[in-house]
């Protein structure tokens, strides 16, 4: 049973999402480098949604240009907890696939013409065997997964989930198995790496 984090190619970087109607990122005033809170505003705001619930978009904006990256058009361009904001082009591609566990939540992009999703992954509840996974040297955190493979036996995706996870949503990439990876490739899609969990 192989899973793969969704890493990105290298000498790229995740592009810089904000909220909000202009795109206002904002700098550090010494330093030049980028303030991140407003990535943690837009990270609040991807991870407050949940299944069942009704998804209300709020304007965001993407920058094209950011201090020390290397911004390359791909279909994934930006990564948050709960799942990877993707292009129109890979669900136009690949929709039942990634409906199958996961929710693709259209974005009210205000500075490209172009549409971008959220692909949102649940989690599944003690789907990772701490017994059996290597830890950190603190012994508090996962370095590599191991999983009770009933709990995750089939599943195209899904989010890593422990008992004792103190922010299920703050940690656990999305994990894809083989199936997606290759449907993911031989469409010939881009923006991701994919690396063993």
């Amino acid at each position: 049973m192989a899973y793969y984090g969704l890493k990105y190619p290298s000498r790229t970087s995740g592009w810089v999402a904000t909220l909000g109607e202009t795109p206002e990122q904002r700098f550090d005033p010494e330093t030049g480098k980028e303030d991140f809170t407003e990535q943690r505003r837009i990270g609040a705001y991807l991870e407050s949604w949940r299944a069942g619930r009704q998804w209300l978009p709020q304007p965001i904006c993407l920058h094209f240009e950011a201090s020390g990256r290397q911004l390359v058009k791909a279909d994934r361009i930006f990564h948050n907890m709960v799942g990877p904001i993707i292009s129109g082009n890979s669900v136009n591609l690949m929709r039942p696939l990634l409906e199958r566990e996961g929710h693709v939540l259209p974005l009210d992009v205000m500075n490209a013409d172009e549409k971008f999703f959220l692909w949102w992954v649940p989690w599944v509840d003690n789907s990772v065997d701490i017994a059996r996974s290597e830890k950190s040297p603190n012994g508090k955190t996962v370095k590599r997964y191991a999983f009770h493979k009933d709990k995750v036996k089939g599943l195209t995706a899904f989010r890593p989930h422990y008992s004792g996870m103190y922010n299920p949503d703050a940690q656990g990439q999305v994990l894809v198995n083989e199936e997606f990876k290759q449907a993911w490739l031989d469409a010939g899609l881009t923006g991701i790496d994919f690396r063993p969990a």
